[in-house]
């Protein structure tokens, strides 16, 4: 016995103090390890030290002992447990040999095989305890680590991602500048304004695939942020039919509109809101087949609830399908995949909007081929009182200075062309020097700059000649989320606009900006 006992206190003992610790003491630890080995002293030597009459009176207290091992086998690591155990074992032997503690038996033999047998159990115990709590720890290390792992791979992938709209974006925007400018040419046949056409709507598709990309990470993460406004959902969906119109007229698709809800006014964001119902119609003409039709209703349940209902006559949803058709990247059968296209990511985007408004959306159908129902129900908001209407702002009396920074040649051309068409004075550089170089030499009314310059940021350029000439200033960027519309506003810019660039959303751009610096908005 005495030799278990040994094995089970002294073995422990040299084996973890001659290996190199795994986890070292913080200042705070290392306080709580000497107080504990402090304590323990005191314990033991109330019990087995013979300094009180409670040791001579071999009153069974050892157990008091045992909380203070407990404790430490629960805080900290084996040795440490190891270290206290032998303290304890120590002071208890001695103790017991010359009469002391509650283990003190007829003779000496008995005293010290009940006193081992005690420490034993201890022992195991605190050891078993210790031995738990470091697998413990070493887990939660190692869940730590791969926590980390994960953000940091979250991170490298939003990064990834962000880069990724940038780079995609870019080049989209002097692709809609030159289609905007032919556009306008007279001498156009039937056969290229339907080309061209074709070239808008597929440009289109690429920003809002791209869009659906940024717009799932953002979901994700629940970073997406909201503007609230009262808005009228009928209007909202009738500019999404009239967005719309040319993809159903080519697939000879018949849109009907029933729009009997009395009360139509949502708190909405009003571009997400357009979004939920631009996806469900595009999703309803994508799966409709030719001559189908779309109908698009709107009613109230009760005076509190607004439903929009989007019902085709296309390919259907089968029951098994029905369960993860919001899932992202769900397209239900393969062959749908091959035969429509797409990601599979507007109706999951549609379905976390709604809920982000507070809403629903739920899908029906009666299976293959007997087409879809989706309902979107959102809660009403009494309509806004009517205010006069504000006299539109003109760009066009007077020509506007702009300077325009991108170090993208082909966007910097494009929209060069496009300025100097609507009657304004361009002057354009390619890097944060040469814009502040032609800043000095000239007198502008106003900077458009891409954010990304090679040699600086168009905030950096914006806030330096905002405080040189108090020059106001649009933001042209790929990179469109919350966070960096925000940080442009705060350098200065009085817009964002997100590549690709449209005409119509630059030259409204242009008119707010030199509207707000006219003396009658000040």
């Amino acid at each position: 016995m005495g030799d278990t006992t040994s094995d089970l206190v002294v073995a422990p003992l040299i084996i973890l103090w001659t290996i190199a610790p795994s986890w070292r003491w913080n200042r705070r630890e290392a306080v709580e390890v000497i107080l504990l080995l402090i304590l323990l002293l005191i314990l033991g030597e109330t019990v087995f030290g013979g300094w009180f009459p409670i040791s001579a009176k071999n009153y069974p207290v050892s157990f008091i002992c045992g909380p203070v091992v407990l404790w430490t086998a629960f805080r900290f690591a084996q040795r440490e447990t190891a270290t206290g155990i032998f303290v304890l074992s120590v002071i208890a032997i001695w103790g017991t040999l010359h009469g002391f503690g509650p283990f003190v038996m007829e003779t000496e033999n008995q005293s010290l095989l009940i006193l081992q047998t005690s420490t034993a159990v201890l022992t195991v115990t605190a050891m078993a305890l210790a031995a738990a709590m470091a697998e413990r720890r070493r887990a939660e290390a190692a869940i730590t680590q791969q926590k980390a792992a994960v953000e940091a791979a979250n991170r490298t992938k939003d990064n990834f991602l962000a880069m990724l709209s940038h780079e995609l974006r870019t080049p989209l925007t002097p692709v809609i500048a030159a289609l905007d400018a032919l556009q306008t040419e007279l001498s156009q046949s039937t056969e290229s304004k339907a080309a061209l056409a074709m070239i808008r709507r597929n440009v289109e598709l690429e920003s809002q695939l791209i869009d659906d990309l940024l717009d799932l990470t953002q979901i994700a993460k629940d970073k997406l942020q909201l503007k609230f406004d009262s808005i009228d959902a009928h209007q909202a969906i009738l500019n999404v039919v009239e967005m719309c119109r040319a993809d159903a007229d080519a697939r000879k698709l018949q849109v009907h509109l029933d729009l009997r809800a009395g009360a139509h006014y949502v708190s909405a964001d009003t571009a997400k809101f357009q979004q939920i119902i631009w996806n469900l119609l595009k999703n309803a003409i994508k799966f409709t087949n030719e001559n189908g039709n779309v109908t698009i209703s709107s009613s109230n349940p009760s005076p509190q609830i607004l439903t929009i209902a989007v019902r085709d006559t296309g390919v259907g949803i089968e029951p098994e399908i029905m369960e993860r058709i919001f899932d992202p990247f769900e397209q239900g059968d393969p062959s749908f995949q091959r035969r429509f296209g797409g990601l599979g990511l507007g109706l999951a985007i549609s379905k976390s909007l709604a809920q982000a408004h507070g809403g629903t959306l739920v899908a029906k159908s009666e299976g293959r081929d007997r087409g879809s129902t989706f309902v979107l129900t959102m809660n009403t908001v009494p309509a806004p009182q009517q205010r006069a209407k504000e006299p539109e702002i003109s760009v066009e009396a007077r020509a506007q200075r702009i300077l325009l920074v991108d170090d993208h040649q082909d966007t910097c051309t494009a929209l060069e062309r496009l300025l100097v068409r609507r009657g304004h004075l361009v002057a354009t550089a390619h890097n944060m020097r040469s814009a502040m170089e032609t800043a000095v030499r000239n007198q502008f009314d106003l900077l458009i700059s891409d954010v990304a310059l090679p040699d600086g940021t168009g905030l950096e350029l914006m806030m330096q000649l905002h405080a040189i000439s108090g020059i106001p200033g649009i933001a042209i960027s790929g990179f469109g989320n919350n966070g960096d519309i925000k940080k442009s506003l705060e350098a200065g810019f009085s817009e964002h606009l997100v590549k690709p660039i449209k005409l119509e959303a630059l030259e409204a751009a242009i008119g707010r900006v030199i509207g707000a610096q006219s003396p009658s908005h000040h």
